[in-house]
């Protein structure tokens, strides 16, 4: 009988752990990002998956050689398809799906860990929490912030939640299961116009925004992000594009997601910053965005900065 009993004890799987954290994410010519972007979860991820959808430099050798498990995906110009493929590879019961520019600090991984761990021993929480909503901190190539915005990017490894949107995609999610997580940031280093020219990024995504303006002539999110990615363009042409495509969503505002309204302000406000000559319309056009996103902190921070 004792002898039974020290065989099952023996043949008994270990518990698993509350947290099961998958890093994953879709790549194309990163080698000068993807050694920071899998090193900060080497310590607290169960694995790391690297879907490439067409590298041609030293992206996946890197990733290989950092222990991550590499898939190919053909590229689809559908960034929703290529993530969507991407968490079907996933195995863990979380999902860290950040970009290869982008990172968490050791001390907000630590933060993550535990914030994890108290959602999965909450029966309540567990139930009603499967998304994460930390701020993302855009920094220039010095390292300064840019500015901030929210960004779902820790998530539920459930079959409910997916990708939508062929380019600046968003979590298909019911928002009573998004719980907001001011202390935890996530470091964009990739949004600088530099970093932008460099990866072709900018005119990879007017391609593609072009095709859904084409289907959505009067959506005004998706001329948001247009405007947002021909401002890149050293073409006079596209500058212009950009000036009235922007202009159309302040005069459109309630109807456009709240960042995408900020970045059509920030782009009129920084015209006229640093002209003396255009301080009143300036402080005009700040109040006017502040009014229309309450609350923003960098908004709020330019107006004092004008109103002096």
């Amino acid at each position: 009988m004792a002898n039974k009993k020290k065989q099952k004890k023996k043949n008994a799987r270990p518990p698993q752990a509350l947290v099961r954290l998958s890093q994953v994410m879709i790549v194309k010519n990163e080698e000068k990002n993807i050694e920071r972007a899998l090193s900060w979860a080497k310590r607290v991820a169960i694995e790391q998956i690297v879907v490439d959808t067409g590298s041609t430099d030293r992206t996946v050798e890197i990733a290989k050689n950092m222990g991550a498990k590499v898939v190919h995906f053909d590229w689809v110009n559908d960034f929703s398809a290529a993530k969507n493929f991407a968490i079907e590879q996933a195995s863990g019961n979380w999902i860290a799906f950040l970009d290869a520019d982008e990172y968490f600090s050791d001390v907000d991984t630590k933060k993550l860990q535990i914030f994890l761990k108290r959602i999965m021993s909450d029966a309540q929480m567990k139930a009603n929490f499967h998304v994460l909503n930390c701020a993302l901190v855009n920094v220039d190539e010095n390292g300064k912030t840019i500015s901030t915005q929210d960004q779902e990017r820790i998530f539920r490894n459930l079959p409910s939640i997916r990708y939508m949107g062929r380019v600046h995609e968003r979590l298909a999610v019911d928002k009573a299961n998004i719980v907001e997580v001011d202390e935890i940031k996530i470091i964009h280093t990739g949004y600088s116009d530099t970093s932008l020219k460099e990866t072709g990024k900018a005119a990879r995504n007017v391609e593609i925004l072009r095709a859904d303006l084409a289907n959505k002539p009067n959506d005004l999110n998706v001329k948001a992000y247009l405007a947002d990615s021909l401002k890149m363009s050293e073409n006079p042409k596209d500058q212009t594009e950009a000036d009235g495509l922007f202009q159309e969503v302040i005069d459109g505002g309630k109807d456009v997601i709240p960042d995408l309204l900020k970045k059509a302000y920030l782009h009129y406000i920084k015209k006229e910053i640093d002209d003396p000559g255009k301080r009143d319309e300036c402080l005009e056009l700040c109040k006017k965005a502040c009014t229309a996103i309450p609350g923003d902190p960098d908004l709020n921070s330019i107006y004092e900065t004008v109103r002096g």
